[in-house]
């Protein structure tokens, strides 16, 4: 069996601290049937932040232990703010409990802007696989269709320390300007962890992974 590094049990940690926080979160509706699918999940949240440096990954393991020791669920928090645009009477009900996040907005959209062009990007060379994953944009969310990519990473970001956001700002700049794309490194790795040996082969093979 292989050693695993230091870099791999970190992003197995990360992973693992996310998932002990979404078995809290309370669907409104019940038990979502994703909170009973650790495989998914963990192929999913390694998949992502196997892209990022180990700065980003201490500075995020950093931000959920102390959400943790100050009483607060960040996976709560990034599904509850996705309500806004699906669910938003539901949402009114529930926005006190979450964070200001004022001052991190500015920062937030930069990061989201990027990954919008990353997202087409993919439709136009992979639209096998990306058919399979969210709707595109915050202007499709509905009841029916769920949140968006736009909607989910928005959520999702809103709930790093600015510490994290900085870090990943950059390094989601830094790739951008070289023409590279981190959406498009997270799902290779995704495909990866299905079996597949590249993107290629898995959009040819129809995008039925997930």
């Amino acid at each position: 069996m292989a050693d695993i590094s230091a870099r791999e049990q970190l992003i197995f940690d990360i992973a693992q601290t996310e998932w002990e926080l979404f078995q809290d979160v309370r669907n409104t509706g019940g038990r979502a049937s994703c909170q009973d699918d650790p495989d998914t999940f963990f192929k999913m949240r390694m998949s992502q932040w196997m892209v990022y440096s180990d700065e980003v990954l201490g500075s995020y393991y950093e931000d959920c232990r102390e959400a943790i020791a100050q009483g607060r669920n960040p996976v709560f928090e990034k599904y509850a703010r996705m309500m806004e645009s699906t669910y938003p009477e539901e949402f009114e009900e529930i926005k006190g409990q979450l964070p200001d996040v004022s001052d991190k907005i500015d920062i937030v959209e930069k990061i989201v802007k990027i990954n919008l062009q990353w997202d087409a990007e993919m439709m136009r060379d992979y639209p096998n696989l990306r058919s399979n994953g969210r709707v595109f944009t915050t202007a499709d969310d509905s009841v029916e269709d769920g949140s968006s990519m736009e909607s989910y990473l928005r959520g999702e970001l809103l709930t790093y320390s600015m510490r994290t956001l900085e870090l990943i700002c950059r390094e989601t700049m830094e790739a951008y300007a070289k023409g590279e794309s981190l959406l498009k490194q997270i799902i290779a790795n995704e495909t990866l962890f299905y079996g597949y040996s590249s993107l290629e082969e898995a959009e040819s093979k129809h995008g039925n992974i997930f």
